[in-house]
């Protein structure tokens, strides 16, 4: 008798406890996080690598230059690196550096005034390249909202804000790829 008395308990704490573990699982911490509706961010594929002008062919008859290819291609340290994030995502390793662009971008990004006067709206997907210094290498539209001008807005934005700080050396990227996506809406 006296073992089912402890047993019983012991039982119940333990259902018990499993179910608060349960339950405190389910509990999404990010709840208190109000979404920006102004910039938003859609998934793309990455786009296939470029080669860096350091691969590219040597010229004819300078034999210097088909020494440093060779140099290179065996030095994986010298290599072209480049990544491809979205602008919204939560990856530890780029959230602050997404932050900073996202933020110098807001600080400037104005709906277009025609297309305000013509109540057009619409989301625009841009893919932004950006060199380790910091330098916007290009802008090119992914997405069009079918406004030319929303999408020029979007454009322009970005290679406005440029230059952007440096890559963070630790990155250890030559280019990083930046998708985002302008939600053009007009709130009544």
């Amino acid at each position: 008798m006296d073992k089912k008395a402890i047993l019983w308990p012991v039982i119940i704490s333990v259902v018990i406890h499993m179910t608060l573990l349960a339950v405190a699982g389910m509990i999404d911490l990010n709840d208190k996080i109000k979404p920006v509706n102004v910039l938003s961010v859609s998934i793309q594929e990455p786009a296939p690598a470029q080669p860096s002008p350091e691969k590219e062919n040597p010229a004819p008859g300078n034999p210097s230059s088909g020494a440093t290819k060779q140099q290179k291609d065996h030095t994986p340290d010298d290599a072209w690196r480049e990544d491809t994030i979205n602008l919204g995502s939560l990856d530890t390793k780029y959230i602050h550096y997404l932050t900073r662009v996202k933020n110098k971008i807001l600080r400037i990004w104005k709906y277009p005034q025609t297309s305000f006067e013509r109540n057009e709206e619409g989301n625009v997907v841009v893919r932004m390249s950006i060199d380790a210094d910091g330098r916007l290498a290009a802008a090119t539209l992914v997405s069009s909202s079918g406004s030319a001008d929303l999408d020029n807005g979007a454009l322009g934005v970005v290679q406005e804000a440029a230059p952007y700080e440096p890559l963070p050396e630790i990155y250890n990227l030559s280019r990083l790829h930046i998708i985002a996506s302008f939600n053009y809406k007009i709130m009544d």
